[in-house]
């Protein structure tokens, strides 16, 4: 009798729609860290969303973002971050905080990577620039990745908010140049490396689909389309991918620039996927980022007891 009426229980909630929710540790994939200088004007800056009708505000100043982006990990059980920038805040967080490199000059990236003290290159955005993956200006950055035997960041699109391109002078970003298919040529020529696509690949479902079949190195984050995005779009978009057997290539990020709530947002987007086994969710809340990291068993074991 228990196990039947435990069953009817069961049923009842999966027809309400009913989702169970990952608690466990979760990795970042898509962080940033800014001082004055690379928060610039974003600083004080609310984000208004028309895809969703939301606003988001910003924090006001370098030291507010860190510690509620801080706050909202702890919330979160957010154990690793990989932060662009992450040089800023390893000092104040050091066994969360892994350091991506961007904007710098290769003799320093390399310094840092023979130091120990970074964890990946990106995020390499040259879509703001106009100019694509396999633009000649890129490989030295692919070239010293797949020598030092660290990962790569790719950004595609979005770039900026939507309507960006008006609104926020990006006058150089364009629809033609974010195809995930730009990456190929830089795959075959350098077999070693292992990169991920900011920001999934969307729209361009299936050639994220056809590019993750070709190239077992490659991976994805879903940072940013987790929150910008409506939720019924989104969840679509990653169905995809998982319906087509991908699911272990998806890594959970946020993007967190200077709107801390969008972690809040971006961590339910997953949570609330109906389509996602427990199993599933983390794979892409941490699994599938440690595989990709290769993080020690020893260090995924002490992360699983928090």
């Amino acid at each position: 009798m228990k196990n039947i009426v435990f069953y009817l229980v069961l049923l009842m909630l999966c027809a309400s729609g009913y989702t169970q929710k990952y608690t466990g540790p979760i990795i970042d994939m898509h962080v940033h860290a800014y001082n004055k200088e690379l928060g610039g004007m974003m600083f004080g800056m609310d984000h208004p969303n028309p895809l969703k009708n939301e606003m988001y505000k910003g924090v006001k100043n370098p030291e507010e973002q860190k510690q509620e982006t801080f706050k909202k990990m702890d919330e979160h059980n957010i154990v690793l971050a990989l932060t662009s920038d992450g040089q800023l805040w390893k000092a104040d967080n050091p066994e969360r905080i892994l350091v991506s490199g961007r904007n710098m000059p290769l003799d320093q990236l390399k310094e840092m990577a023979l130091k120990g003290e970074l964890a990946a290159i990106g995020e390499l955005n040259p879509f703001y620039g106009g100019i694509t993956a396999d633009d000649p200006s890129q490989k030295p950055f692919f070239d010293l990745a797949e020598e030092l035997g660290i990962p790569v960041g790719f950004h595609v699109m979005p770039g900026g908010p939507p309507s960006g391109l008006y609104r926020m002078g990006m006058n150089q970003i364009r629809v033609k140049n974010a195809n995930p298919k730009q990456l190929e040529e830089v795959l075959v020529s350098h077999p070693n490396l292992k990169v991920f696509v900011m920001h999934g690949g969307w729209p361009y479902l299936e050639d994220m689909k056809a590019m993750l079949y070709m190239h077992p190195q490659l991976y994805l984050d879903v940072a940013a389309i987790d929150w910008v995005l409506p939720k019924a779009e989104f969840h679509n978009f990653i169905k995809g991918l998982i319906d087509a057997g991908f699911g272990k290539r998806i890594m959970f990020g946020t993007d967190q620039m200077v709107w801390p709530e969008t972690i809040d947002i971006a961590v339910d987007a997953i949570n609330s996927a109906d389509f996602l086994t427990l199993e599933q969710k983390e794979d892409i809340f941490y699994d599938n980022a440690a595989n990709f990291l290769g993080l020690s068993a020893s260090m995924t074991y002490k992360h699983k007891q928090k």
